[in-house]
């Protein structure tokens, strides 16, 4: 049964201690939070107190000021008390004041925010006869204050050894347990003394006050309740506690009964996320709103070392007005400072309170700038669609005019003229329990000729069942300097743009495929006839339960149908069934036998060599492949070297002219590949005859930690045919030789080069290095690149290329660092292709990063140029970024 909140006080006051001893009220009702440390204490980092342990006291040797007088509740009685009102305590009572820490949170209560759920802290337990006990003066009950504490208590942990812990419970569970205690839920006491003045209903509780009433919670050193007028005055050390999180610190409170109106001086607020709040006066109304006189915000932590410390940033106001049922921050008249200095002023501000996650509202405007589009002021707004789904919307207003203005009075040519000032971006995001997806996308006018530009991105899955899932990928541009003229990014950066829906299952030991995809590059662009179209494309890979010796059979089909408006079209169906043996012997040498059988049948039109037709091939084939590694383990190192070997054999051909290559084009020779039995990429082109490769391995571990390793290989065939084209490596019997050195120690420097020598010259014909040398705090890298021309059947994929990328990365301390890059072709007619800089600070709540890039560009509509952005972000309140030209 609840019982009325003045009845249970009377009854806890009927049956208490008061006059005869320390007085305790039932914790039975509600949990009482563990004292955890006082204001200053909250913001500490290291080291919380245990759950569980008794609340420290305040050691009179080590208190270097009297603690604050309590005060008496403003509501005066209508005669004269015949009993002493707690006014004003001698000052041996006051030094004698335990610091009663903070037991939890009032701002996070205000909100209707859903935080994480932590566990529930244990009440708050009585003192047992083991521990030092508090001596009272002779004429207890009337009154007087309680003597000092004659046992030596720890004194109290500093700013740097405190930890607010978690004090939030979900949202639900409160709003339950609201509904559950009524309109008006019992009140659960504890004090060191608990008096009551029965002539006017005033109940006095002093010493290491807790209230609980709902979850809620105050301590303090000196509390007075008017039970007729239902009003309450807390002073000294007082600490508000809410179940979602917020604390509120205060010299004095005055709060109805419910504590859901009232008044506070010298306020001092954590927020959930952190942040915090400061003002001279304080007052709540309807137990959602708080209005804050002359007001300090910030999201920066106090200095451990010094706490008072002006924090880098904050938002001073005349009024800051906390709307908890709104879930909003509303400023009046504010200045926001940086390390004291005020910066920017602003009438009105507002932003949500960190209860919320998302907010419809315009974000912070942003300014760029360059060589082709001029200034451009963007100010995108957000909406909350759902709790799953939003869009931002980002207009982009370009301040330059257009050189090819259109003129006109007609509707499409004032929405062209206005579209040549303007660049509407929107990004949609959705999320379900089992799918998701993300579009973004934009539209513009050309600023010389108005016709439409944009681009499309979008990506998106969606799980069917346990088995089976659904995707997309979307990607389309109007023309091909479009990305780079408007710094436009999709997910994935390459030359070339794919569109493909697809579907696909994964089971035990079995997945399939189904997919179409078209794609959009240079060539395509500027003919939309070579675009190529596949519907679809096939694919099911299954591999047995292991039988025999471990033996196992794998299954693979593949079908594929692309079709053109122009060029070759055809459709290919592939099946490949084969058997694999492992076999490790006895002294170690390990085997992998493979054998199989692959069956292709293509039917093509418009082939590159004339003609069209159905025709087909059946190849077989067998492999080995071989690898003996050996180790060696000594004080110093651990190493591992292992000699490789492959053979495959298969029969000669296989490659008809009446076959079309879309998918084996590209071919780069490397260490990796040359050891497989089939090198070749994808299914159209096959490699026959005789063939293998060997190699060497050999790997180091130190023991101070890191890795060491080399690798050498080469590769051979039997019947040298025109499979590999001029430039690949591998266009005799015998490859080029392949090697990869890779140094990754725990010091100070990281070596990896790739290389293919020339097997009869020893030229280099590709070569991939990354050297870095330097600790963290500096550190220096290049990157070298040079690769030989390569070509296939459609003529050359490119030329020589020579290359090199100087890097320098500094982490100067914990928050500053920086980072620069240019990029330099090596070739004849070459020269720097970029410059990249950004130097960032960026600590708890507040960043600032500055970059700088200076770019070339060989399009026609893209002018060469600098980019320089200046980002700054104060945690909570927003970011925003500025162009510097």
């Amino acid at each position: 049964m609840t019982v009325p909140r003045p009845q249970l006080l009377l009854a806890l006051l009927a049956s208490s201690t008061a006059l005869t001893g320390v007085a305790y009220a039932d914790p039975s009702s509600a949990q009482a939070y563990t004292e955890v440390g006082s204001w200053g204490q909250a913001w500490g980092d290291d080291d919380p107190m245990p759950m569980g342990a008794p609340p420290p006291r305040r050691d009179d040797a080590a208190t270097s000021a009297p603690m604050p007088a309590p005060v008496a509740a403003s509501v005066e009685p209508a005669q004269p008390v015949s009993r002493v009102a707690p006014a004003e305590a001698p000052a041996s009572y006051r030094q004698a004041q335990s610091s009663y820490p903070e037991v939890g949170s009032w701002g996070q209560a205000w909100d209707e925010g859903e935080p994480a759920p932590t566990p529930v802290p244990a009440p708050a337990r009585r003192r047992t006869a083991a521990e030092p006990a508090t001596t009272l003066n002779p004429d207890e009950g009337t009154g007087a204050e309680p003597a000092r504490e004659t046992a030596a208590a720890p004194s109290a942990p500093t700013v740097a050894t405190m930890r607010r812990p978690p004090r939030i419970l979900p949202t639900a569970m409160i709003k339950a347990q609201e509904r559950e205690a009524g309109s008006n839920p019992p009140v659960n006491l504890e004090a060191d003394q608990i008096t009551y003045d029965r002539e006017y209903d005033i109940v006095t509780a002093r010493g290491r006050v807790v209230m609980i009433q709902t979850n809620r919670t105050i301590t303090a050193d000196s509390l007075t309740y008017n039970l007729k007028q239902d009003l309450m005055g807390a002073s000294g050390n007082v600490v508000l506690t809410e179940p979602t999180g917020e604390v509120t610190h205060a010299d004095y409170f005055e709060l109805t009964g419910d504590l859901k109106n009232g008044v506070a001086r010298k306020i001092r607020m954590i927020l959930s996320d952190n942040s915090r709040m400061t003002a001279a006066t304080a007052q709540r109304v309807g137990g959602d709103r708080l209005d804050l006189d002359n007001a300090t915000y910030t999201a920066c932590e106090p200095c451990r070392n010094n706490p008072d410390r002006t924090p880098l940033w904050a938002a001073k106001a005349e009024r800051i007005t906390h709307n908890q049922a709104e879930a909003q921050i509303e400023y009046r008249n504010a200045w926001i400072e940086l390390a004291g200095l005020p910066v920017v002023y602003t009438p009105y501000l507002s932003h949500p309170d960190p209860t919320v996650r998302r907010k419809s509202g315009f974000l912070a405007p942003g300014l760029t700038s360059n060589t082709t589009l001029g200034t451009s002021v963007t100010t995108p707004y957000f909406f909350v669609m759902s709790d799953h789904e939003d869009l931002t919307l980002t207009p982009r207003f370009m301040l330059e005019k257009a050189k090819g203005v259109v003129k006109g009075n007609g509707a499409d040519d004032i929405v062209t003229s206005t579209m040549q000032q303007l660049q509407l971006t929107a990004e949609h995001r959705w999320r379900g329990f089992s799918s998701e997806a993300r579009t973004r996308a934009s539209i513009t006018a050309d600023r010389n000729s108005g016709d439409t530009r944009g681009h499309i991105d979008s990506k998106g899955v969606v799980d069917l069942n346990e088995t089976w899932r659904a995707g997309w990928q979307v990607q389309y541009q109007s023309d091909q300097s479009y990305r780079t003229l408007y710094k436009v990014r999709m997910d994935s950066d390459r030359p070339w743009l794919l569109t493909s829906p697809y579907v696909e299952g994964f089971g035990r030991r079995s997945y399939a495929l189904a997919e179409t995809m078209s794609f959009q590059g240079p060539q395509v662009i500027d003919d939309g006839n070579k675009s190529t179209v596949v519907l679809p494309h096939m694919v099911h890979h299954l591999v047995s339960q292991p039988g025999w010796g471990g033996s196992y059979w794998t299954a693979d089909s593949d079908l594929l149908v692309y079709t053109r408006t122009r060029g070759t079209e055809a459709q290919r169906l592939s099946q490949r069934t084969a058997w694999t043996l492992p076999v490790i012997t006895p002294d170690g040498q390990i085997f992998t036998l493979s054998t199989g059988l692959r069956g292709d049948g293509y039917n093509a039109n418009r082939l590159s060599t004339g003609g069209s037709g159905t025709t087909g091939r059946a190849i077989p084939d067998a492999s080995v492949q071989w690898s003996y590694p050996f180790s060696r383990t000594s004080s110093s190192m651990s190493q591992v070297i292992e000699p490789v070997g492959m053979l495959a054999a298969s029969p000669v051909g296989g490659n008809s002219s009446r076959i079309p290559n879309e998918d084996s084009i590209d071919f780069e020779l490397d260490e990796t590949n040359v050891l497989r039995p089939n090198r070749l990429v994808g299914l159209d082109r096959v490699e026959g005859g005789l063939r293998g490769g060997y190699g060497l391995r050999w790997t180091a571990y130190p023991r101070v930690g890191g890795k060491v390793g080399a690798q050498v290989a080469q590769g051979w065939r039997q019947h040298a045919d025109s499979t590999f084209k001029e430039g690949s490596g591998f266009t005799d019997s015998f490859s080029d030789y392949l090697g990869r050195l890779e140094i990754v120690p725990t010091g100070l420097l990281t070596l990896s080069d790739r290389i293919r020598l020339d097997k009869d010259t020893l030229q280099i014909k590709r070569n991939e290095a990354t050297l870095a040398v330097g600790p963290r705090a500096l550190q220096g890298s290049v990157s070298y690149g040079y690769l030989s021309s390569n070509g296939t059947d459609s003529g050359v994929v490119y030329t020589r290329r020579q290359y090199v990328t100087y890097g320098l990365t500094t982490q100067a301390s914990q928050y500053w660092h920086s980072y620069f890059a240019l990029n330099e072709d090596l070739e004849k007619n070459g020269g720097i292709l970029s410059v990249t800089s950004k130097t960032g600070y960026n600590d708890e709540c507040f960043a600032i990063i500055f970059g700088f890039n200076r770019y070339f560009s060989t399009q026609e509509d893209v002018n060469s140029g600098y980019d320089a952005m200046l980002t700054i972000v104060l945690k909570t309140l927003g970011e925003t970024s500025t162009s510097l030209f």
